[in-house]
């Protein structure tokens, strides 16, 4: 009988007096939802995922490839009748070599655990573990099929030696090209060299990208990266989006904890056709939330875009190029920017380039933002510049997606700034902003 409701079992898959999931009830030829999926923990285990054969060779997933709103889903698995699924659990894998390190890549739900330092030297360009495809994005992080979604605990140990170059068509750039609801914990990454180009770029260290899901968690956590080299240069005729970073360069949901980075980050835009870029310490293009952090970082922009067709807007700041959330955190460092800015605009932030929605609180910003080499900022024509002590922008647009998710005030409160004259926002005023009966107010408190 068509949408008669069937049953789903769940199975621990190991002998254990536990209780197993609930059995779910869904709809004949529909999918289950994420908030459906069971979650089990087992002592000295990570859950794995759930699969359809004890063996734990095909893999089930909930959810789509597309969120609520923008249902029918491109791609699902329809529940066609009542079945059972098993549980899958993987035990700490000890890391020893940079051999084994590599070999995470043949089973990117394990659990790592690295042993001693690892020197990638012997590698010479590196090849990020895992990827992100160009429809994943707006798909469910469960859907990521490609990415890492396991754990590496690095104990305090250090990764040597890590070196990605070359020409990136469509790059994530770092140990790992996407983590969707993974982790990775005390982790030393000591004088990575990231030197690339392309037009669409996400350079991290640690990760391109990293996404999750709601009620899962993907965490970045005591990470210290230690002489960060990063060079970038977009390419000239695709119309580009680039994200370049210290720790991560695009993070959609997640946590970032008690992270430091210090170095340089130089990007030379050099694209005619327009597009966008972010650029941050510690992260780019920024939805997290973000606690304890430290940005030491010279950041360093040089702009030759002076026949540019297309319009460019740059989201630059100390920590975060776009962010939400951030607390108790620390930018310090220098943003220079330089050349000719072209069409488009030019945003730059003490601390964040452009505030989307959320709560930046208990931060420093010690950051010096020189600007005075952006010719065409100079000749006053085609490029909009505007920098704050604090950040760089409210972002309007991004707004709406926060609002969407219930979020209704923006606020800077309690925050130490260093910006000379720049006000706390680039714009130098607290705005107002509705939208389809939708309102998200400003509060700015106590940030001098």
């Amino acid at each position: 009988m068509k949408n008669a409701e069937v049953t789903v079992q769940f199975d621990l898959n190991y002998d254990t007096r536990e209780q197993a999931p609930q059995p779910v009830t869904v709809p004949q030829d529909k999918e289950m939802s994420l908030a459906q999926k069971p979650i089990p923990a087992r002592e000295g285990y990570r859950f794995a995922g759930w699969y359809k054969d004890p063996a734990c060779t095909q893999e089930w997933l909930f959810g789509a490839k597309t969120p609520e709103f923008m249902k029918p889903p491109v791609e699902w698995m329809p529940v066609t009748r009542s079945m059972t699924l098993y549980a899958r659990w993987a035990a700490p894998v000890h890391i020893r070599t940079a051999e084994e390190l590599d070999a995470v890549r043949k089973d990117l739900h394990g659990w790592y655990v690295l042993d001693n330092d690892i020197d990638l030297s012997s590698f010479g360009n590196w090849t990020p573990i895992g990827n992100y495809e160009s429809d994943y994005e707006y798909a469910d992080a469960e859907w990521w099929v490609h990415a890492f979604k396991g754990r590496l605990d690095g104990n305090g140990h250090a990764i040597k030696g890590l070196k990605i170059q070359g020409e990136y068509p469509f790059g994530q750039c770092g140990i790992f090209g996407a983590v969707a609801n993974g982790e990775v914990h005390g982790l030393v990454i000591d004088k990575p060299v990231i030197d690339v180009k392309g037009s669409i770029l996400y350079a991290g260290t640690v990760s391109g990208m990293m996404r999750q899901d709601r009620g899962r968690h993907c965490i970045l956590e005591g990470i210290c990266v230690k002489g960060l080299q990063t060079r970038v240069e977009i390419s000239r005729e695709a119309q580009s989006y680039v994200s370049a970073a210290g720790l991560i360069a695009g993070v959609w949901d997640g946590d970032i904890r008690d992270c430091r980075v210090d170095g340089s980050i130089t990007v030379k835009a050099a694209g005619q056709a327009g597009g966008m870029l972010f650029i941050g310490g510690l992260a780019g293009e920024s939805y997290s939330q973000t606690d304890g952090c430290t940005a030491e970082v010279d950041i360093e922009v040089q702009y030759d875009r002076k026949e540019a067709d297309g319009e460019q807007t740059s989201y630059i700041g100390g920590l975060q190029g776009g962010s939400t959330y951030i607390k108790n955190s620390t930018a310090k460092g220098r943003i220079s920017l330089s050349g000719d800015s072209g069409k488009g605009q030019v945003v730059a932030g003490g601390l964040a380039g452009s505030e989307r929605y959320g709560i930046v609180s208990g931060n420093t910003a010690l950051t010096s933002i020189q600007a005075d080499g952006l010719r065409s900022i100079q000749a006053g024509s085609l490029c909009r510049f505007q920098a704050g002590s604090l950040i760089g922008e409210y972002n309007f647009q991004y707004a709406v997606f926060g609002m969407m998710q219930g979020v209704t005030e923006t606020i800077l409160k309690d925050n130490r700034i260093q910006g000379g004259s720049l006000p706390v926002c680039g714009s130098g005023e607290v705005p107002s902003f509705e939208y389809n009966g939708m309102k998200m107010t400003y509060i700015v408190e106590n940030c001098s």
